[in-house]
């Protein structure tokens, strides 16, 4: 992806030019116009149209605000793009049909993201927006008031030994995002759960931005891997410094903690794939761990991929981006050989103390020594390294077909000799 598609993209391209519905009527000219999208999978419906705002609604309806719109005769649920003094359509316009939120959950970021997905995967930007914001819950929203309090910057905290500083350029990233920069960067992490496991090393990189005064988003394929990441965001910057956004939860829960986003309550969100449309204030920096799973793409049109979605996202919004994982996929590959993103590696002789040592018993310099291995259930020095393996512990046999053994059993009852 070059740096210049995700600039040129913005919501209102690719859309036809803005027209009233059919079947309008007179209304007052002089009241304020409301430009929508409409939530229809049909594609000629993918495109903004605008509506009147009555004087009653002209405080609620603000962009981004859930409205409901008459169109064919039907009423149809919408979001406010934009607001307009006057109309450029040459129709009639209809007004709105009644403001159901007055939460801007649709932000202009969102939005953006959406057109862009869309455009890239050749969708409608109403289904993307269908996975980008969760569904309303009406008593959730009596807790929040639309003007949120953004919560104060946190001094960063220097001088400390950093996880990052075995890997190359791994100081100079977390220096950056520190001093507000927003670097892109593939790590492949070194692996493990422990005290500098893959959990920590996100977390430590959300820390740099969220000390700084900004805000980050971490998407995993998992619930399993999001319990670990919750886990080692609680001990890096607290447990209500962050929400957790995954349709597990259930709706009242996951719409709970977005509109905390949306007001600026938190600005942290780590979750699953939908957690890439966040709706996080001051964004500084996405993050992706284990872009090869395919829990990361969206099953429904357009099929978009996490992955693609926060790279749009970091194009966009000029943040910082952070790809994990233990085995580097081939996009992300093509990102670093690109030039549009750095590559965060461990030196060679970190990796070999860490690596396990693997003996390859078909190979030529075995096969010479053991002229019987392909004749042996088990090739001998598979079974040399179990039987050392079995004086420190269990020891895992794994085959890639199920096998089997000859026996003698009763043809009428299978009772086994």
């Amino acid at each position: 992806m070059s740096s210049d598609d995700g600039r040129q993209l913005s919501l209102l391209q690719g859309f036809s030019a803005p027209a009233a519905p059919r079947g309008t009527s007179p209304v007052a000219a002089e009241l304020p116009v409301a430009r929508v999208l409409i939530d229809s999978p049909l594609p000629h419906l993918d495109r903004p149209f605008d509506y009147l705002v009555p004087a009653l609604d002209d405080d609620a309806a603000v962009p981004g605000a859930r409205v409901k719109v008459r169109f064919a005769g039907r009423e149809h649920a919408a979001f406010i793009i934009e607001r307009l003094a006057v109309s450029d359509s040459p129709a009639r316009l209809l007004p709105l049909a009644r403001v159901v939120s007055a939460h801007p959950v649709a932000t202009p970021e969102i939005l953006a993201l959406a057109a862009a997905v869309a455009a890239r995967y050749a969708g409608s930007v109403s289904d993307v927006l269908r996975s980008a914001v969760p569904p309303r819950v009406a008593r959730v929203e009596k807790e929040f008031t639309v003007d949120g309090t953004v919560p104060p910057d946190v001094p960063a905290q220097a001088g400390q030994p950093s996880v990052y500083d075995r890997y190359v350029n791994g100081t100079l990233f977390l220096a950056r995002l520190t001093e507000g920069e927003s670097p892109r960067a593939v790590l492949t992490t070194l692996g493990g759960y422990g005290p500098a496991g893959w959990p920590v090393e996100l977390a430590e990189a959300v820390h740099a931005v969220w000390a700084a005064g900004r805000g980050a988003v971490v998407v995993v394929p998992d619930q399993r891997d999001l319990g670990r990441v919750e886990e080692a965001l609680r001990a890096r910057i607290g447990a209500d410094e962050f929400v957790r956004l995954t349709a597990e939860d259930g709706p009242t829960p996951r719409y709970r903690n977005f509109l905390k986003l949306l007001h600026g309550q938190v600005r942290v969100a780590v979750g699953t794939r939908s957690a890439a449309y966040a709706p996080v204030r001051n964004l500084g920096l996405v993050c992706l761990w284990d872009d090869n799973d395919e829990s990361h793409s969206e099953p429904r049109a357009p099929y978009q991929h996490a992955r693609e979605v926060l790279l749009l996202r970091s194009e966009l919004q000029g943040c910082g981006l952070l790809i994990a994982s233990a085995s580097r996929s081939v996009e992300a590959q093509r990102l670093i050989d690109s030039g549009w993103a750095q590559s965060l590696t461990a030196d060679r002789p970190a990796v070999r103390r860490l690596a396990p040592r693997v003996l390859h018993s078909a190979d030529t310099f075995h096969t010479d020594r053991e002229p019987l291995t392909h004749q042996v259930r088990i090739p001998p020095v598979a079974w040399r390294a179990a039987r050392d393996g079995l004086q420190r512990g269990p020891v895992l046999i794994q085959v890639a077909r199920t096998g089997f053994s000859p026996a003698l059993a009763c043809q009428d009852c299978r009772e086994p000799a």
